[in-house]
C-alpha cells in the first residue's frame, strides 16, 4: 500500500483562464489603428477617454482591437505630460557617429543660397567634396527656398517633345551679349572692354544631343548671322548628315528681322538651296529657346566669370573659346531632360552609331575677318540679285555721289532729297540728316 497521500490524490484539472468577451463596438466606430493614421495623439487620448470609462485595459485593448501594452503606454505617458505627452515623440537616435560636421553643413548652404545649383552641380561645380546624397539630406533637414523664375503673366512654361526630333536636324540658335553688366564681376567687365575681346556671341545649340556651335563677333549684323548659320549647315553637311537642318532664332534684325519679304528672299536665295529653314519662337517668349539660353548662363559661370582675366587679346580669347567648346561637348557631364549625365558627344554617337566624334570640333572664327558674304558664296548660292537700291545716307556722308541726290520740294510743301535715277524722294527725316544740312 503506498503511504504518500501526493500518489493516491486525484490528479488536479488545470483551471481554464477565462477570458472576458469583447465588447460590442458600433459600426461606426474606427479602431486604433484607423484613428492613429488619420491623427496619433487623438487616437491616444481615445484609448484614455475609454479607459477612464471601463476602468479596464483588457476591455479597451478588445473595443478598439489592438493590445494592453499600446493602452497601457497610452494611459503611462497621459499621467506623466497630460495630453502634450501624447503626441509621437522623435525616433531621432542620441548619438550618431557619421553625422556630417555642422561647418560642413554651413559651407553647403552657404553655397546653395549664392548659386542656388542643386547637390550634383554643388558636388561637380562648388567643389563641395560630399556626395550628391549626403548633400541631398542636408538640404532636406535645412531647406533653403529655390530662387524665383519670372514667367510670362504668371502661366506655365511650355513644354516641347524634344525627342521626336532627329538628332542634330533642329538647332536653337541666338546672340549673346558677352559684356553684360549682370552676369559679370566689375573687373572682368573693365577686362574685356580695355582688352578688346569680341563683344557678341553667336550660338547654336542641338535640342536632342546638346552640341553646340560657338562664334564670335564684333559687330551685330545681318551677315554675320547669315554667315553663321550657313557655316554651321556646311560643318553638318561635311559630316555626311544630309536631313532637313532647323534654326529656331528670335525676330532680331540680325536673322532676318520682322520682314516677310526679307524672309521669303532669303528663304529662296540661301536656305532653300542648302536645305535649311528658318523659324522664329513666338514673340516676347525667350522661353521657347530655353535650352540655348540656359547655356549661356553656363557660358558666363563656368568660362566667363572664372577665366576671361587670363586672355590678354582676342587671338588667347579665340583659343580659349575652342577649349570651352571642346569640354562643353566631349567632356562635360548634362543633367537636363534625358540627359541623365551623359555628354552630348555620347548621347550624338548613341542616337547616330555612324558619326565621328570630330563633329564636335566646329572653329571658333571671328565672322567679321571671312569677308562679304557675296564674295565667298556667290559661285554657290544665287546671292546677288539686280534689283533697285534705295540710298539711306545723305549726300554730304559720300562725296562720290553727291551729284545723285538733289535737293527737292515734295507735295504739301515738305522738303527732302530726290535720287536723280530712280526718281524716288525721301524726307529729310527719312535720310537721319542733321539740321544744318536738312
Amino acid at each position: 500500500m503506498n503511504c504518500n497521500p501526493l500518489q493516491n490524490s486525484p490528479p488536479k484539472r488545470r483551471r481554464r483562464r477565462r477570458r472576458g468577451r469583447p465588447l460590442p463596438r458600433s459600426p461606426a466606430q474606427m479602431t486604433y489603428a484607423e484613428l492613429r493614421a488619420l491623427n496619433p495623439a487623438a487616437a491616444r487620448q481615445k484609448l484614455v477617454e475609454a479607459f477612464e470609462a471601463l476602468v479596464s485595459q483588457r476591455a479597451v485593448a478588445a473595443l478598439f482591437e489592438t493590445d494592453r501594452k499600446t493602452v497601457r503606454k497610452a494611459i503611462q505617458r497621459f499621467r506623466a505630460g497630460g495630453p502634450g505627452g501624447l503626441a509621437d515623440l522623435s525616433r531621432r537616435p542620441h548619438h550618431s557617429p557619421n553625422q556630417t560636421r555642422p561647418a560642413l553643413e554651413a559651407l553647403v548652404l552657404a553655397a546653395r543660397r549664392q548659386t542656388g545649383y542643386g547637390p550634383l552641380r554643388l558636388h561637380r561645380d562648388a567643389g563641395i567634396a560630399l556626395p550628391p546624397g549626403t548633400i541631398r539630406n542636408i538640404l532636406r533637414r535645412h531647406p533653403v527656398p529655390p530662387k524665383k523664375r519670372k514667367t510670362w503673366r504668371g502661366t506655365r512654361r511650355r513644354l516641347y517633345q524634344w525627342d521626336d526630333k532627329e538628332p542634330l536636324s533642329f538647332f536653337q540658335t541666338d546672340l549673346k551679349v558677352i559684356r553684360d553688366r549682370k552676369a559679370l564681376p566689375n573687373d572682368v567687365y573693365v577686362h574685356h572692354e580695355h582688352a578688346g575681346l569680341p563683344l557678341y556671341q553667336w550660338t547654336a545649340a542641338c535640342v536632342r544631343t546638346r552640341l553646340r556651335f560657338l562664334a564670335y563677333s564684333n559687330e551685330k549684323t545681318m551677315a554675320n548671322g547669315l554667315l553663321f548659320l550657313i557655316l554651321v549647315t556646311c560643318w553638318l553637311r561635311m559630316h555626311g548628315l544630309h536631313h532637313p537642318i532647323c534654326f529656331q532664332t528670335d525676330w532680331g534684325e540680325e536673322f532676318g528681322g520682322k520682314s516677310p519679304r526679307k524672309l521669303a528672299s532669303l528663304d529662296r536665295r540661301i536656305f532653300a538651296p542648302l536645305g535649311t529653314t528658318l523659324l522664329r519662337i513666338r514673340k516676347g517668349r525667350t522661353t521657347d529657346n530655353a535650352i540655348v539660353e540656359r547655356s549661356h548662363r553656363s557660358d558666363d559661370e563656368e568660362f566667363y566669370v572664372p577665366k576671361l582675366l587670363r586672355y590678354p587679346n582676342t587671338d588667347a580669347f579665340l583659343l580659349a573659346a575652342f577649349r570651352w567648346q571642346c569640354h562643353f561637348n566631349l567632356r562635360r557631364p548634362h543633367f537636363g531632360r534625358h540627359m541623365n549625365g551623359r555628354r552630348p558627344i555620347d548621347r550624338a554617337c548613341e542616337l547616330l552609331p555612324h558619326l565621328r566624334r570630330d563633329i564636335a570640333l566646329f572653329p571658333t572664327i571671328l565672322l567679321d575677318q571671312l569677308g562679304p558674304l557675296p564674295q565667298l558664296l556667290g559661285d554657290v548660292l544665287p546671292i546677288t540679285e539686280h534689283r533697285r537700291v534705295v540710298h539711306d545716307v545723305p549726300a554730304h556722308y559720300r562725296a562720290s555721289e553727291r551729284t545723285l541726290w538733289v535737293r527737292s520740294r515734295g507735295s504739301r510743301g515738305r522738303s527732302g532729297w530726290r535720287d536723280r535715277r530712280w526718281g524716288t524722294w525721301v524726307g529729310s527725316k527719312g535720310l537721319g540728316m542733321c539740321r544744318k544740312c536738312a
